[in-house]
């Protein structure tokens, strides 16, 4: 019954089957991410796999070093990377004043909500950007009716 059908026939059936299957899906699923990367609108996210990589490779050997990273791509991966970091905390401090204005906190209660949520980003606070930071959160703290901030006071929020 079975004989006809010989081990590489079963094989290359069932690998198509396979790979037509994880098309359908990645169709499916991810139309639009593969239409903007055929487009030219997305790129393959290339950056972070090297990171991880450099991250998981250790070194145990003091004669051997990590590979050097030129300085043109360091500088802009580190300003990228804080750049995300200061859109999260952006993002963080305006769901922080609506919360507090929800919650009706006082001014103490206030500034330490947001001390908590600035020690969660270290990197901001050794930036070109905490200066931005805090003036955002006086701009913020203006929308606000029972809490107002001086720019002193923002810029005393990092320590």
């Amino acid at each position: 019954m079975f004989t006809t059908i010989s081990w590489v026939n079963y094989i290359v059936v069932v690998t198509l089957l396979l790979a037509s299957w994880y098309l359908f899906i990645a169709f499916r699923f991810y139309f639009e991410e593969i239409k903007d990367i055929v487009t030219g609108k997305r790129k393959f996210p290339f950056r972070s796999l090297e990171k991880t990589r450099l991250q998981n490779t250790s070194f145990e050997s003091s004669s051997i070093a990590p590979p050097e990273i030129p300085s043109f791509q360091s500088e802009f991966a580190i300003s990228d990377d804080t750049f995300e970091e200061v859109e999260n905390l952006v993002e963080r401090l305006k769901n922080v004043v609506t919360d507090a204005t929800k919650r009706k906190l006082v001014k103490q209660e206030f500034i330490d909500y947001l001390r908590l949520v600035l020690t969660e980003y270290p990197n901001v606070k050794n930036s070109p950007f905490s200066s931005s930071v805090s003036e955002l959160i006086v701009s913020e703290c203006d929308k606000l009716e029972s809490v107002t901030l001086t720019q002193v006071e923002a810029e005393e929020l990092w320590n």
